[in-house]
């Protein structure tokens, strides 16, 4: 009698674990839960909806809008069976450079016209991909067919191409600082996990959807491609006062702001010279020479000069930089690794490598180590996308553009500026770019690809 209750404990632990239970995957209080608002145009008008920011993460993908069918379908990943996010990640690039997106670079698929977007669940192993026509959805089951039963693929009804997409990204990003202003637009981004072009907006109101709605007519953009939210202005995460003790992090701080401070990303070398990253709002944009501190600033804790921070393009309508990054150039002995907060391990993590923003994935899961709220880990939600900010100070334009951003759903505030986000493999890192701003609900980081763009270098990591 006792074996067989503990079969049947089993048995529904199992069924818990299983794509069929009706619990919500995470727990409710989790980020990736928390349900956000969003407009969408239907039937002749705005509708206001509401879902989990990390959609995927919160409900079984059968139930999933717009779900077609599974390419192929592991048995359910529960409390015995967890996947490799190795095998994962590499499937998931592989599908990448079936489809041949690379939106910094312009590059859009030409075998799978149809693609429209591809994200990830890491927990339960599943790669989602939007795709239009069944010869693509048949060329991609037979491409990632040596990952059957290793990995989970779910294919979801996509309208849009991601090459449309993009195309009418840019066509927003292109319009007059008058325009973008007046309608309060914060950021742009092809939204990979819902096929649409999604468009923060600093205040919604029915004026300012009507404003929205008249614009996206004249451009030719399907008002129905288009889903908005509210959002405001990144916050550049650098701050004047302390808020906490100090959790984790490499602290630095501006000789001439000592009541400041940021956080050091990454130090690299140039040959046998060691330079750091950090973000670049953190110094003047535009302006080198500025002394860096750490962790207070008094001659001894001296550690290196600012020597290139660019200022912002002036090609475009709107001026602009591919990152939130400055160059120091290091006058003390530095490594690679970065600092691990942990209490459970003296061990720093050890840098392998770098991972520009076309293999990063949307709904991966990664890391930063900031000097005010340590270690703190969250999904990618949303990549490549344009961020508006609206500098205080009178020596910078009045709005400005981040091109190409990444945004996660993890925990940052003021000071974590600069920290490094990276991606783990237990004491070995790739790193993804440094931190640089947040919302209420996100925060932004710049890629990899972007900062090397801005400072013309890269530096040797490994």
């Amino acid at each position: 009698m006792r074996w067989k209750l503990l079969g049947i404990l089993l048995l529904g632990l199992l069924i818990l674990g299983s794509f069929g239970s009706a619990n919500i995957v995470k727990n409710g209080n989790d980020k990736a839960c928390q349900l956000v608002s969003y407009w969408v145009f239907e039937n002749g008008q705005w509708v206001q909806k509401s879902e989990p920011r990390v959609w995927w993460y919160c409900q079984e993908p059968e139930r999933v809008k717009g779900f077609m069918s599974f390419a192929f379908k592991e048995m359910p990943y529960g409390l015995f069976k967890k996947p490799d996010p190795m095998t994962l990640h590499q499937a998931a690039r592989d599908l990448i450079n079936l489809v041949g997106v690379d939106e910094p670079r312009g590059k859009f698929s030409t075998s799978l016209p149809s693609y429209g977007g591809m994200f990830i669940n890491e927990e339960k192993g599943l790669i989602f991909v939007y795709v239009r026509d069944e010869k693509d959805k048949a060329e991609l089951k037979q491409a990632l067919g040596k990952y059957r039963g290793k990995v989970n693929v779910v294919f979801l009804k996509g309208k849009y191409s991601f090459e449309q997409l993009v195309k009418w990204k840019h066509s927003m990003e292109k319009l007059d600082e008058r325009i973008i202003e007046q309608l309060g637009i914060t950021m742009l981004d092809v939204d990979e996990a819902h096929n649409s072009l999604t468009i923060g907006l600093e205040e919604i109101t029915p004026e300012k959807l009507k404003l929205l709605e008249n614009r996206l007519e004249k451009l030719g953009i399907p008002k129905e491609a288009v889903r908005v939210e509210r959002r405001e202005y990144m916050k550049l995460l650098a701050d004047y006062h302390r808020a906490r003790p100090l959790v984790g992090g490499v602290m630095i701080r501006r000789e001439d702001a000592p009541d400041s401070w940021g956080t050091l990303g990454y130090i690299g070398f140039i040959g046998s010279t060691p330079y750091f990253v950090t973000a670049g709002h953190l110094g003047i944009w535009g302006t080198s020479g500025q002394r860096i501190y750490q962790p207070t600033v008094d001659e001894e804790n001296y550690v290196g000069t600012v020597t290139y921070n660019p200022y912002f393009r002036d090609d475009e309508s709107i001026p602009y930089r591919y990152s939130d990054s400055m160059l120091v150039k290091a006058d003390v002995a530095g490594s690679t690794k970065i600092y691990n907060p942990s209490p459970y391990t003296s061990s720093d993590y050890i840098v392998i490598g770098k991972r520009y923003s076309a293999d990063q994935i949307v709904g991966e899961t990664v890391i930063k180590v900031g000097a005010t709220t340590g270690k703190t880990t969250g999904e990618i939600t949303n990549k490549c996308v344009t961020s508006f900010l609206s500098p205080k100070e009178d020596y910078y334009p009045d709005l400005v553009a981040l091109y190409c951003q990444m945004e996660t759903n993890l925990e940052s505030a003021g000071g974590d500026s600069g920290a490094p986000v990276f991606k783990s493999y237990g004491t070995f890192v790739e790193l993804y770019g440094i931190l640089w701003g947040g919302t209420s609900t996100v925060s932004a980081y710049s890629p990899i690809d972007g900062i090397e763009e801005d400072l013309g270098v890269t530096l040797d990591v490994n």
